[in-house]
């Protein structure tokens, strides 16, 4: 059983090591505080953490993370960083396997998570399809020709950060997209719960969390909840402009810190 959980426990101490505070997430906390187990149907552990904190802490935690057995996906291998860095074991024996890390941003008096990489609105599939398709190139030609030499190979590079940027600045100023969003009051302190031989921390009021995120009949198990779209009628996936929080940074450095961690980890 130890070995099973030992990359959840190798990734809780880089948190505490780097004193970024965090509290478990979604079918996380479920689990944590009703059924004292992980859910059967579950295969990733999520948790989250405001994203301020890890703005100025990424490339070390990233280097960190290097140390352990994992490949690490920072939105969606997209060049910024908004709401969400994925963490997977390579250890086929690991279970939980997967650690997606969601990242808040507080305003007024909610915080909130934008799903970036998923518009919603006229056209948006293409947007997306478009979007996927130049951040593919660019990681892979941002890592392979980093000391080039070559003025094709600066020009294309150059031409696929511009169209980028151009349809990326189109999502954000005539789309939608899924938030998750919760009172920032739920947040004020943390409460300790014993799960997977941890002290882990979930939101203080727990319960108003949980029946926020799941509706009134959160204590009765639902493997369909997520699966049949009931998420949808939660009070805390609204869908807003993708503009109602601030443009995200692009910093395409975000290559090289996951690349230089895929390194670490052959």
């Amino acid at each position: 059983m130890i070995e099973k959980i030992k990359f959840i426990h190798n990734f809780f101490k880089i948190l505490d090591e780097l004193n970024i505070g965090y509290w478990l997430e979604g079918g996380t906390a479920l689990a944590a505080y009703r059924d004292g187990k992980i859910l059967p149907w579950e295969h990733d552990f999520d948790i989250g953490v405001f994203k301020e904190d890890l703005d100025k802490n990424l490339p070390l935690f990233i280097k960190r993370l290097s140390k352990i057995d994992c490949i690490i996906n920072v939105q969606k291998n997209f060049p910024f960083l908004d709401n969400i860095i994925q963490v997977y074991s390579n250890d086929i024996e690991a279970n939980p396997n997967q650690i997606d890390i969601y990242l808040y941003t507080q305003k007024g008096e909610n915080i909130y998570m934008r799903w970036f990489n998923s518009p919603i609105g006229y056209g948006s599939k293409i947007i997306k399809s478009i979007l996927f398709i130049i951040t593919k190139n660019l990681n892979k030609n941002l890592n392979k020709n980093i000391n080039s030499k070559s003025f094709f190979k600066k020009f294309y590079i150059l031409l696929l950060k511009k169209f980028f940027e151009f349809f990326f600045k189109i999502n954000f100023l005539f789309y939608k997209s899924t938030y998750h969003s919760f009172p920032k009051k739920f947040f004020y302190k943390k409460i300790k719960v014993d799960f997977c031989n941890l002290k882990l921390d979930l939101p203080y009021m727990i319960e108003e969390f949980l029946e926020y995120r799941y509706g009134i009949n959160w204590k009765t198990p639902d493997k369909s909840f997520n699966q049949l779209g009931k998420w949808k009628t939660s009070k805390a996936r609204p869908i807003l402009k993708q503009n109602f929080l601030s443009y995200p940074k692009i910093d395409y450095n975000i290559y090289r810190l996951e690349k230089y961690a895929d390194k670490k980890n052959k």
